[in-house]
């Protein structure tokens, strides 16, 4: 009797730690750390950044009260909208109106957080944000 506790105690925290992703995991507020390095031909500096990310239940980020601001070369606070794209492993794309913000990450198993990289037309750097 207590191999079968066992056993069934060791397949319900599998099936925790693997359950898939849906779209409406990206819904929430987002706060987002980015750390930039210049590729070989920007005339850019690299960069820390930290953005405010409002996403709706279909990924779409709400331009009207999502925020970015990058400590180098701006330090004012840009308005920004674009796409949050969850898949059903948890990986997901970040794009951002600003500069061709194209990022991938890995949500985490609690869907709460995520890391990853992302790219843009100049620099090119790693990023990570929590959920509020």
């Amino acid at each position: 009797m207590k191999n079968i506790i066992t056993f069934a105690i060791l397949a319900f925290s599998i099936q925790q730690v693997s359950a898939a992703c849906k779209q409406t995991d990206a819904k929430g507020t987002w706060i987002t750390y980015q750390a930039a390095f210049v590729t070989p031909f920007s005339d850019k500096d690299s960069h820390v950044g930290q953005c405010k990310l409002v996403v709706d239940a279909k990924g779409v980020i709400n331009s009207a009260s999502s925020v970015c601001e990058f400590v180098t070369f701006q330090t004012d606070k840009m308005p920004t909208g674009g796409t949050f794209t969850v898949k059903n492993d948890c990986s997901a794309d970040i794009n951002l109106d600003l500069g061709s913000f194209v990022g991938q990450v890995q949500i985490t198993n609690n869907k709460n957080a995520f890391s990853g990289r992302f790219e843009t037309e100049t620099v090119s750097g790693i990023t990570n944000g929590v959920k509020q």
